[in-house]
């Protein structure tokens, strides 16, 4: 899906790690959103799309932190040119202010923009490091090559990646902010970059599918629209996936569920609200957790064993004593074919 970008600008954090001392180089202005700008935001962007295992949340109100003000203002003024640049300046103000004296953090490229993926509006904020690496380039006049080292930015190991959905910013909140838990350059972001953006109440995408997964055990299986009939648990649960798994930006709506397998009833409110789920209209899943729900894969005596929860409950897996039996005919005959091979 391409990215509309409406104002990119790039500010630089300069601080050594072993050091407190905190400086920043501000930019006068942003760049030009041509070619070259939106191949890196599409760039920047796809740690969203790869990396579900992220913190959501809402910002904090203004007195708790400088940068929900800033944004509140920006938002204010409709994410005017002027407006952006005066945002991006104020927060890398408070970036340094919040790091000033933090021995171990490390300077990086700051990446500001406002763009527009689909129908949603995004503010994105991404921490960017140089990294160090080797060319091959032509030796003079021969007929070789050499090596040179280059220095150039590392987009596949963010420090720090954030979005801010504008549209619900503006609706109220409804966990606007979703933010990278687990770096691919460290195992966990530091609490100082969470402070900054002044995150409220944050939630993993592994809590919410969980405690999505919880739900789906509390309602009653939807019946089928052509015959009439209540779903089989086996067969909601793998249209439950199906459903996740299409939709778009492995985000799931809870109101498109509720139609989706509930037509007009309206089933899911009553649950949400007399169980206190902790779920919202939509919220990112973790692929993961939804994928170790629903499939099995277990090792022993040096076999490996892959099976849905559905086969688990229909018993075409089950013990007997210390013995797995499998009903499956077709495995058998395949076992069977390699049998009469040897």
């Amino acid at each position: 899906m391409p990215i509309e970008l409406q104002q990119l600008i790039i500010h630089e954090l300069e601080k050594n790690p072993d050091t407190g001392e905190v400086s920043v180089f501000l930019t006068d202005e942003p760049l030009p959103a041509d070619d070259q700008a939106i191949a890196l935001v599409q760039k920047l962007n796809r740690a969203f799309e790869f990396n579900t295992e992220m913190l959501q949340g809402d910002l904090c109100p203004p007195d708790e932190a400088l940068f929900p003000g800033y944004f509140q203002v920006l938002v204010d003024n409709a994410l005017t040119t002027p407006a952006f640049l005066d945002f991006s300046r104020e927060t890398m103000q408070a970036l340094q202010l919040s790091l000033q004296g933090v021995v171990g953090a490390k300077g990086a490229y700051v990446v500001y923009a406002n763009y527009t993926l689909g129908e949603q509006h995004y503010l994105g904020i991404f921490l960017v490091r140089d990294t160090h690496g080797v060319i091959f380039q032509r030796a003079g006049s021969r007929a070789a090559f050499s090596l040179q080292s280059t220095t150039y930015l590392n987009t596949d190991r963010l420090a720090l990646a954030c979005r801010i959905r504008v549209d619900r910013f503006r609706q109220g909140g409804n966990r606007c902010v979703e933010l990278i838990k687990y770096a691919r350059s460290q195992k966990e972001i530091s609490q100082y970059f969470i402070h900054w953006i002044g995150l409220h109440q944050p939630v993993s995408s592994r809590e919410l599918t969980d405690s999505f997964l919880e739900l789906l055990e509390e309602l009653p299986l939807p019946v089928d629209a052509e015959t009439g009939v209540p779903l089989e648990a086996g067969q909601f649960e793998e249209q439950v996936l199906q459903f996740a798994k299409s939709s778009p930006d492995k985000a799931i709506n809870l109101r498109a569920f509720d139609q989706a397998f509930y037509g007009e009833s309206n089933t899911l409110e009553p649950f949400l609200q007399d169980k206190n789920f902790q779920l919202d209209d939509e919220f990112r899943y973790d692929q993961g957790t939804l994928q170790r729900h629903f499939n099995f894969r277990v090792q022993g005596d040096g076999l490996t064993l892959h099976f849905t929860r559905t086969q688990l409950s229909l018993g075409l897996v089950r013990i007997e004593g210390d013995q797995v039996i499998l009903h499956a005919p077709e495995l058998a005959q395949e076992i069977a074919a390699l049998r009469e091979e040897q």
